[in-house]
Formats: C-alpha cells, structure tokens, sequence
C-alpha cells in the first residue's frame, strides 16, 4: 500500500520541476499539520508559481480532480490576465491532465 502524503509529495515535486524548467520561480504553498484546517493557499492553490507580470496558482492532486465549481469560482473573483488558476492532476502511468480555470469556466489544456 502506498502512503498517500509521500505519493502527494512526489507529485508536487514533478509539478514544482515542470513549472522551474520553464523559467517560472516557484514556492510550494501547501502546509501540513494535524491541527492545521486549510492547508492551502486561498483553499485552492499548492503551488505560487511567477513569472514577469505573471502569477499562476497551480492545485496538484492524484488520479482524479477536485471538484471544479470551487475552483471556477474563485478564478472569477480574483483571477485576470496577470493571474492564473490551474489544477493538474497527475494520472498513474499517463502523465499529467492540466485544467485552466478563466472567468468562472474552465478547461483542459491541450
């Protein structure tokens, strides 16, 4: 059986390497802890990726996707040009599938 917080590491890690490879500087935002309630940041994002003029939150998660609606809607409150919201779920064996969330919709990126 595979430990759950160690697989969520290593995936973060992969996400963390694929963002710093194109030239984005990148802080995992995520806290632990038993006592801890929300442990990432604004309730949606484990990685704080910037670029010149560019910020792109970025949520990681294994196998299957958090629910969409909480994501779309915090993207049409706080999300515009300079700021992105993108949840990539690392598929077992496959890679990643990336979601780009814009004005309260969203969609897989190609």
């Amino acid at each position: 059986m595979i430990n759950t917080y160690v697989k969520g590491g290593r995936v973060r890690l992969i996400a963390k390497k694929e963002l710093e490879s194109d030239d984005w500087l990148v802080n995992i935002t995520e806290r632990t802890g038993k006592f801890i309630k929300e442990k990432d940041l604004f309730g949606v994002a484990d990685l704080c990726a910037i670029k010149k003029n560019q910020i792109k939150l970025v949520q990681v998660t294994c196998n299957r996707p958090h629910t969409h609606w909480k994501m779309a809607r915090f993207s049409e409150q706080y999300c515009g040009n300079n700021v992105q919201l993108e949840q990539w779920v690392w598929i077992n064996r496959q890679g990643w599938v990336k979601y780009a969330y814009q004005e309260g919709d969203y969609g897989k990126i190609q």
